[in-house]
Order: C-alpha cells, then structure tokens, then sequence
C-alpha cells in the first residue's frame, strides 16, 4: 500500500507526470506503428471476433495471431498509461487548464479508438473505417503531445517581434502539420482500397508522366501528386525555420528532423511499389509517416509557447508601474520628521 502512495505521488511530481506524459507518447507511437504491422501483413483478420481472439482470451501461438494479439494488449497498456495520466492531472494538475483538459480528451479519444477498432474488425476492415482509426490515432498522438509540451517549462521569445515571428512561424507549421495529416489520410485509402499497386513503376504512371487509368488508378496518383505538394510545403517550413531561429533553436531541429523523415519516407514509398508492397516496407511507411506528423505537431506547439507573454514580475501582478529603463524614479517630496530649519 505504501509502495502504491509513492508511485502516486512521483507521478504527481512535475517531473514524474513529465515522464509520464513522455512515456505515453512513446507508448501510442509504438501501438501506431504496431497497428500498421498488423495491415501490412493482413494480420488484422487473424482474430475475427472482439474483445476476445478467436474465441478465447489467451489465442493459439500462431504468428498472424500474435501480431494482432501483441496490438490489442499494447492497445490496453496504452488505454491504462492515459487513465492514469487523467487522474493525475485531475489531482495534482487543476492549475494547468491545457493538461487537465488535455488529459480527459485523450481519455475519450481512447475510448473512441477501442470502440472503432471493435468495430473496424466486426465489419471486415472496410477502407474507410481504416482510414478513420488512423485518423483517431494520429488525433490521439498529437493532444499527447500538447500534454507532454505542456508539462515542460519553456521561455517565450524575449520580445514582442520575436513573439510575432513565432506566431507567424506557429501558423505556418500548423498548416504543415494539417497537410501531413491530409496525406496520411490519403496514404490510408491508397492501402485500404487497394490501390498500392496501381502503378508498378516510380517516379512514372506504368512508364508515363501523367497518370491514366480507372479509379484505383486515380485514387494512386492522387496520392502521390499530394506528396509532392507537402514536400515543397514542408521545404519552405524548413527555410522559415532557418531564418528565424533566433528565438527558439528546438523548432529549427525538430523542423530539420522531419524533413530528414521525409525524405526518407520518399525512398520507403518508392519501395512499396519496388517490392510490390512487402510488409515490412509498408509498415516503414507509416511509422514515417507517423513520425513527420509528431514531430511538425511537436514544432508547432514548441512555436506556441513562444509565442506566449513574458511571466508578470511581483509589481506587475501587484498593478504597480514600473519605472522605464534608464529613468530615475523622481525623490519624494516629503521632508524628514525634523523638517529643514
């Protein structure tokens, strides 16, 4: 009992709950990338019944099985790592609206995300519900991140013009980061739909420039043409990134990572087509896929939080005037008790 009180309180510690919000965001990119394992080698027939795997609670050792298997008990430790990352914030973290509020919408984002899976299954995996559990669990992943950069004591930008240039900075990621989730949409329906395989050549259309054929045919192309939008999207994100990165030298990593992640994620995408869409290039995929969306997501909140005032000094909040820098505070007029003769 003693040793479970610890625990709670570490937790509730700002560097406990830190760890926490981090090991949380780790734990749902693993079951993200675990799920595309179980699409990629059409693991997710293997138990065709929910909550339980063929009948039973603990299901035959077969390797399809425990691919799905192995995600549905991550699925649970991931379900339990985010009620326990809501009851901490609903104890100790009242004082921090964006955690508290945070922390009970990825509780409900969870559970939504459990219910839809069930019913992803039940239903035969149909491309549009497919589609829709990624979507809810990129959604997850990012209100994750925003509890976990929350948690962390960071500077604004020391000025009022950097704090607009961050501001500037901090819409033009978030329309980066909007865009990736598009494209991961539309990767998702390529995949649920059938059509990876449309074109059997990269960087052309079955040896064409331009794409032709019937709908698969489109819904292909249109996938990759929205690559390449993103790409020159995500390339000027990086030279905004390098030209203003006097206020906050993190944004101008992180943007330089997912670029990095990017242009891997080019190379694996051209693979899929290569290899005629072998699992372990597939499941590459969207674990790229899902890494450049953390990281532009990671970028944008990091650009926010520079953004923010300058925290009050013992005056300010008190409501009283501070003197400008480089005056003298004019002597009081008030004469001594003895007064001058």
């Amino acid at each position: 009992m003693k040793t479970e009180t610890n625990v709670a309180e570490g937790a509730s510690s700002p560097n406990g709950f830190r760890w926490l919000a981090v090991a949380t965001c780790a734990a749902t990119f693993g079951l993200i990338v675990l799920g595309g394992v179980v699409r990629a080698t059409g693991s997710g027939d293997a138990c065709p019944d929910w909550p339980r795997c063929q009948g039973e609670l603990i299901p035959p050792l077969e390797r399809d099985i425990l691919i799905e298997f192995s995600h549905r008990l991550l699925a649970s430790v991931v379900g339990l790592l985010v009620l326990a990352m809501a009851v901490v914030a609903w104890r100790s973290q009242r004082q921090a609206p964006v955690i508290l509020w945070g922390a009970t919408a990825a509780l409900a984002l969870v559970a939504g995300q459990i219910v839809l899976g069930g019913l992803t299954v039940l239903n035969d995996l149909p491309a549009n519900m497919v589609m829709a559990h990624m979507a809810l669990a990129a959604t997850l992943l990012a209100t994750l991140l925003l509890i976990a950069v929350a948690s962390f004591d960071i500077e604004p930008a020391p000025s009022a013009e950097r704090r607009r240039s961050a501001a500037s900075f901090r819409n033009l990621a978030i329309f980066a980061a909007l865009a990736t989730f598009g494209l991961m949409l539309t990767g998702s329906f390529v995949s649920g739909s059938g059509a990876g395989l449309a074109f059997r050549d990269w960087p052309l259309f079955n040896g064409q420039l331009m794409p032709e054929g019937g709908r698969l045919a489109m819904i292909h192309a249109g996938h990759r043409i929205a690559v390449v939008g993103v790409g020159l999207l995500l390339v000027y994100v990086s030279v905004r990134a390098k030209r203003e990165q006097h206020w906050n030298r993190p944004v101008l990593l992180t943007v330089r990572f997912a670029m990095a992640l990017y242009g891997a994620q080019v190379l694996v995408g051209a693979a899929n087509i290569w290899t005629l869409l072998q699992p372990s290039a597939t499941a590459t995929h969207l674990a790229l896929a899902m890494a450049i969306w953390a990281a532009l997501v990671t970028a944008s909140l990091l650009a926010h939080r520079a953004t923010q005032p300058l925290p009050q000094t013992e005056d300010e909040r008190a409501g009283r005037a501070l003197p400008r820098q480089g005056t003298v505070e004019p002597a009081s007029a008030t004469l001594p008790a003895g007064g001058a003769s």
